[in-house]
């Protein structure tokens, strides 16, 4: 999935570089740039809190045109690790649970920026701000520690998910997700900006962390899995009793809450818009080296 993915991003890397190439390049403005980013998320683990000491680092690589200083889209791949635990939860049926994931993130997400100053101002301020919005395609794994190693809990089905008693599908690893978002920049000079960003993504799962409905009867797991996932998935549906001795969850039981997930990142992007034949930069050196006089 993640050659997949890589190989999306270079055939609409490629697309843009043409229209850039091709277009009126007086009034586009090309951009390639690196990304660190801080990642963290919102899900059924920990209670639905977004705890600030989740934040795990993340980075990426983008490329973008910009219209006129006002308009812009912009192709991103990001590449993040989130993780949560019920160790932490503030509510004690949460700590009670005793629930934990961690999960890697590839996206590739396709973004429109606006930057409304330049609607009121002739000229572009050397800081400004804008905001975000588009579409992506992430994907992701849930795993949880057992006996140090970490184990993928899609495979396990721990909500039964595609079990005929339970009538709830397996979720899919990979899928669409809704970036939003705003970002101030700053020209550091002709060449180079920096920005710094807060991106929220809204979700259509809420198996981020493999949580979401109810435990389901252990017997479920005999009969629709092998032996070794059964006992795996036992052990990792239900934790409650590493912390008593013995297992607090019946099945039926509330596990986690129907409402979709969400993960979200703040980044520092530094940019260099490429020199172009005709581009606002190249404008600027042409009439330095004719002596023209600026105002």
């Amino acid at each position: 999935m993640k050659n997949t993915l890589t190989a999306t991003f270079l055939l609409l890397l490629t697309g843009i570089s043409a229209s850039a190439q091709y277009g009126n390049t007086k009034q586009l403005v090309e951009e390639f740039g690196i990304s660190l980013n801080a990642m963290n998320c919102k899900t059924d683990v920990e209670g639905r809190i977004a705890d600030p000491g989740n934040f795990r680092p993340s980075a990426g690589v983008y490329a973008g045109l910009l219209y006129r200083e006002l308009l812009g889209l912009r192709l991103e791949a990001t590449f993040g690790t989130i993780t949560a635990t019920d160790k932490k939860a503030t509510k004690k049926v949460f700590k009670n649970r005793n629930l934990s994931f961690k999960t890697n993130i590839t996206e590739i997400s396709l973004l429109a920026e606006f930057h409304p100053l330049k609607l009121k101002q002739a000229y572009t301020p050397a800081l400004s701000f804008y905001l975000l919005a588009g579409v992506g395609y992430f994907s992701f794994n849930p795993q949880a520690s057992l006996n140090n190693k970490w184990i993928a809990l899609q495979p396990l089905h721990t909500e039964g998910q595609g079990f005929p008693e339970t009538d709830i599908p397996n979720y899919k690893l990979s899928q669409i997700n809704l970036p939003l978002g705003g970002g101030l920049q700053y020209n550091l000079s002709e060449r180079f900006v920096l920005r710094g960003e807060a991106v929220y993504r809204l979700l259509n799962t809420d198996y981020l962390d493999d949580v979401s409905r109810k435990y389901i009867r252990p017997v479920l797991f005999d009969k629709y899995l092998s032996p070794t996932d059964a006992e795996l998935a036992k052990r990792l549906a239900d934790r409650s009793g590493e912390l008593t001795g013995d297992v607090v969850s019946k099945a039926g039981e509330r596990r986690g809450n129907p409402q979709k997930d969400a993960y979200y990142s703040i980044n520092l992007k530094l940019g260099i818009k490429l020199d172009k034949v005709g581009s606002n930069i190249s404008n600027r050196r042409v009439r330095k080296a004719i002596g023209c006089y600026r105002f």
